[in-house]
């Protein structure tokens, strides 16, 4: 029933082929700008930035 009524879609699919390029480019947006990589940034080797996820998750006495 819904591969039918998808398969019939000319308007739609457009639509939802433009509904998807703009998610994927507000996705890419808000990465670059919005998440930087702060661990990267901060820290210089992966022993630095374990020990940093770790004590941000253990709860502090």
């Amino acid at each position: 029933m819904y591969v039918d009524g998808f398969r019939s879609m000319t308007v739609g699919r457009k639509l939802w082929i433009l509904i998807i390029i703009k998610l994927a480019v507000i996705f890419l947006v808000f990465k670059l700008f919005f998440f930087p990589d702060i661990l990267q940034e901060n820290y210089d080797n992966d022993t630095e930035r374990a020990q940093a996820v770790r004590t941000a998750l253990t709860p502090h006495e």
